[in-house]
């Protein structure tokens, strides 16, 4: 009885250091094929990521058309597995030589790419593209995600630029990029946003001002980016705007005296309920 108890204990013991070792493993040529047959997102994801140390030329040919997949989430992936097998610098290439040339779906998957591998050497050209008409607003959004997936501020001059741009989405990606950037602190370059006709910029330009915190209190542009946020409090139509322009307050601690009766009014009166508990949050972190 006892010798079985230990032999269970023993086997128990044994198994428990095993399974990490299988974790990420057990992929093959033939599991990656039947995830890509399938054409479920997840099983593809899941499948290259059990292949993450997996050494397979055959698997090469399975994965290298998965850049230009349908889905940015099989084009990321894809590209993140191909740089663990040495072919960053070819990928790069290729996917910065397609920024000039005029295919806008090809374009927008070589910045998914792009971005994904952190490619820096990349940013003068995806730049470039990004604010070139030739190529249509899903493209140049995905431009500007990819500079802001590389995170550096080399990318700023190219998404100020951006911000005003003729499409919308174009606009908003370019200032959700701003606030991805590494060291970014410059309420002055998505205080333009919070002014535009587009929800979904609104909503952009509010989050990426209220990322740069109390710089923008005290930055140049502060009576612009406090006076906006409130007449956005009081009047935006929308309540995503308004509960934004509640909580970014509180982020910027904006100074109590131009910002509490707005949050005030907000907090007892905004038919919106996550308004009006956003608005009385804020009050709380006000600069004196």
């Amino acid at each position: 009885m006892a010798r079985t108890g230990f032999l269970g204990v023993f086997l128990t013991l044994l198994l428990l250091r095993a399974a990490p070792a299988q974790a990420g493993r057990g992929a093959t040529a033939g599991t990656i094929a039947g995830a890509i047959r399938s054409g479920s997102v997840e099983a593809i994801e899941a499948e290259l990521e059990r292949a993450e140390v997996l050494v397979c030329h055959a698997c090469l040919q399975l994965v290298r058309p998965l850049v230009d997949h349908e889905d940015a989430r099989v084009r990321r992936v894809a590209a993140w597995w191909l740089a663990r097998r040495g072919l960053r610098p070819e990928l790069s290439l290729e996917m910065v030589t397609r920024l000039s040339q005029p295919d806008s779906r090809r374009a927008r998957n070589a910045a998914d790419v792009l971005g994904e591998m952190r490619a820096w050497k990349s940013i003068t050209p995806l730049g470039a593209a990004l604010n070139n008409p030739i190529f249509d607003a899903e493209a140049r959004a995905a431009m500007a995600h990819a500079l802001g997936a590389i995170g550096d501020l080399d990318g700023l001059g190219a998404l100020v630029t951006a911000r005003d741009a003729a499409e919308a989405p174009v606009r908003a990606a370019a200032l959700e990029a701003m606030r991805q950037l590494r060291g970014f602190q410059d309420p002055g370059a998505a205080v333009s946003g919070l002014g535009d006709a587009a929800l979904e910029v609104r909503v952009a330009a509010i989050e990426t001002v209220a990322s740069t915190r109390t710089a923008a209190a005290s930055s140049p542009v502060a009576n612009d980016v406090v006076s906006t946020l409130v007449h956005l409090l009081g009047n935006d139509p929308s309540p995503v705007v308004r509960k934004k322009a509640a909580w970014a307050l509180g982020e910027i601690r904006a100074p109590a005296v131009t910002a509490g009766p707005a949050l005030q009014r907000s907090a007892s009166s905004d038919p919106d309920p996550f308004v009006r508990s956003l608005a009385n949050a804020a009050l709380g972190k006000l600069a004196p």
